[in-house]
C-alpha cells in the first residue's frame, strides 16, 4: 500500500519554476509513501538490505531503513538517543552580532519548530544523510521522507525503486532543502541493527527456555487399549492448567535431559547485557551514564567521554547553522544573518553583562574579592596596573594622615579655636542688634 503525498516540501504549487530567494512558494512533486515493513528481521535481512543500499549501480536504501525503523522500538537504544539529543536540544543557542544578540532570529530560534530541524539535523548522525526542508519565513521544518531520497544524485524520487527525480541542490528547491551528513554515511544505527536483533533473538530463546523449564512438566499415563481413554486424559490435563503436560501410553517411558539452568539463565542473561552495553557505547560512548557504575573515579571517566561526545555534536550542528543554514536564511530574507554568528551559551552566558557586573560587584564587596584577572577575563578589559598601584599608594597616604581617636591633632585645634571665636563674634553682634 502506499499513500500520495502531495509535494515533497507539502508547500503551494505554481507552475512559475522561477523562484526568487525569500518567496515560500514551490512546484509540487508527488511521492508515493510507502508503509513500513515490519515483518521478522534477521541478520540475514540486514546483510541484503545493507547490500541493496551500498550498491553502485542502483543504491536503494528503502529495506535498510525499514529495519532502522524497526528496530527503534528497543527500549534501550531509545534511551542513548535521546540521551544524546537532550545534550544539545536542551542547551541554549542564541545569534549575537558582536556580541548583541539579534531578536528577529533568536525568536526563530526559541520556537518549538526549530526544535524539529535540531533534531533531524542530529539524526543524520545515527540514520545517516538527511534531507531537510527548512522555510525560515514560515517557521516550518520537516524531514523528506529518507527513501524517497538519493543522495547521490542529489534527487528525490517519486516511488523508492525510481532512478530519476527532481534535483533539490537547483533553484528554486536549494533555496530551502539542505541534506546533512555525507551522501555515503549510513549512520550508527548500520551497527546497532546488528546489537538489536542478536538481543532480541536472544531475548526470544530466553523466554522459551523459561516457558519450558521454568515451570514443572505434568505427566500423565493413559490405556491405550482402552477406547477414548486417551482423549479424556488430554482433557483433564489441559483443563488442570497452564503448566505444560505430556501424555503417554502405559509402558512407556519419558526422559527429560535438561540443561543446568542457573548455568543457562546466566549465559541469556550475560549476552542480553552485553548487547545493551554495546549499544551504550556505541552511542553514548560509555555505559556508567546508563547504567550503575562500580566506583566514582569510573563514573567521571565516563561522565567525561559523554561531554566531549556532546561538545563534538554542538559543534557539528554549530558549523551547520553557521555555513549552510546561515545562507539559506540570508537567501530567504533574513539579512541580519549576514553579520553575526549562532553560538551554543550556557545559562550563565545568557544572563546581559550588567545584571551580571552587578552581581559579581556584590560578590566582592560582600563575600570574598574577586581577582582582576577574572574582570579582566570576563568582561573583555585591561586594567592599568600602574594606575591602580598609584590609586593605593594616594589611599594609604591620606589614611596616615587621619588623626588617630584619642590623640590631640595640633592643626585641628587652631581650626577649632578659629571656629569657636567666630562663633562668639556673630553672637555678640545678634545680641548688639536686638538692643
Amino acid at each position: 500500500m502506499a499513500r500520495k503525498n502531495k509535494g515533497f516540501n507539502k508547500s503551494a504549487s505554481t507552475a512559475n519554476s522561477q523562484i526568487k530567494p525569500g518567496q515560500t512558494v514551490i512546484n509540487d512533486f508527488s511521492i508515493d509513501i510507502r508503509t513500513v515493513d515490519i515483518t521478522r528481521k534477521d541478520l540475514t535481512k540486514w546483510r541484503n538490505a545493507y547490500q541493496s543500499a551500498i550498491s553502485i549501480e542502483r543504491p536503494n536504501r528503502k529495506a535498510l531503513y525499514d529495519i532502522y525503523t524497526d528496530i527503534l522500538i528497543d527500549d534501550h537504544l531509545k534511551s542513548v538517543i535521546n540521551q544524546r539529543r537532550l545534550a544539545v536540544t536542551n542547551s541554549n543557542i542564541v545569534f549575537q552580532n558582536e556580541g548583541n544578540p539579534v531578536d528577529s532570529i533568536n525568536n526563530l530560534l526559541n520556537s518549538e519548530h526549530f526544535d524539529l530541524f535540531l533534531k533531524h539535523a542530529l539524526d543524520s548522525r545515527f540514520w545517516g544523510y538527511s534531507l531537510i526542508h527548512a522555510d525560515f519565513k514560515n517557521d516550518l521544518f520537516e524531514l523528506v521522507p529518507r527513501s524517497h531520497v538519493v543522495p547521490k544524485d542529489g534527487i528525490v524520487v517519486a516511488d523508492p525503486y525510481d532512478i530519476t527525480g527532481i534535483s533539490y541542490t537547483k533553484s528554486p528547491y536549494s533555496y530551502y532543502y539542505i541534506g546533512v551528513g555525507e551522501p555515503d554515511d549510513l549512520g550508527l544505527l548500520l551497527i546497532a541493527t546488528i546489537l538489536v536483533l542478536i538481543k532480541r533473538g536472544n531475548l526470544s530463546d530466553w523466554a522459551q527456555f523459561n516457558e519450558i523449564f521454568g515451570q514443572p512438566m505434568r505427566k500423565g499415563t493413559y490405556d491405550p487399549h482402552m477406547p477414548g481413554n486417551k482423549t479424556q486424559l488430554l482433557q483433564a490435563l489441559e483443563q488442570a492448567g497452564a503448566m505444560s503436560y505430556i501424555a503417554v501410553p502405559n509402558g512407556s517411558n519419558v526422559e527429560f535431559i535438561e540443561a543446568n539452568k542457573s548455568g543457562a539463565s546466566d549465559t541469556y542473561d550475560g549476552l542480553y547485557e552485553k548487547m545493551e552495553k554495546g549499544l551504550s557505547k556505541l552511542i553514548v560512548g560509555q555505559t556508567m551514564t546508563t547504567e550503575d557504575g562500580s566506583s566514582r573515579s569510573q563514573g567521571e571517566v565516563h561522565e567525561r567521554v559523554a561531554q566531549a561526545i556532546a561538545q563534538d555534536d554542538r559543534l557539528f550542528v554549530t558549523k551547520l547553522l553557521n555555513g549552510r543554514v546561515r545562507n539559506m536564511m540570508i537567501a530567504q530574507g533574513f539579512p541580519e544573518a549576514a553579520t553575526g554568528e549562532f553560538q551554543f551559551m550556557d545559562e550563565e552566558a545568557t544572563i546581559p553583562k550588567d545584571k551580571r557586573l552587578t552581581m559579581d560587584l556584590s560578590i566582592h564587596t560582600q563575600v570574598a574579592p574577586l581577582t582582576i584577572e577574572y574582570f579582566e577575563q570576563e568582561y573583555n578589559v585591561v586594567f592599568d596596573m600602574e594606575a591602580l598601584k598609584k590609586r593605593e599608594e594616594e589611599k594609604t597616604k591620606a589614611a596616615a594622615q587621619i588623626p588617630v581617636p584619642g590623640k590631640p591633632d595640633p592643626k585641628q585645634n587652631d581650626k577649632t579655636k578659629l571656629a569657636l571665636s567666630l562663633l562668639d563674634r556673630i553672637q555678640d553682634f545678634f545680641v548688639a542688634a536686638r538692643h
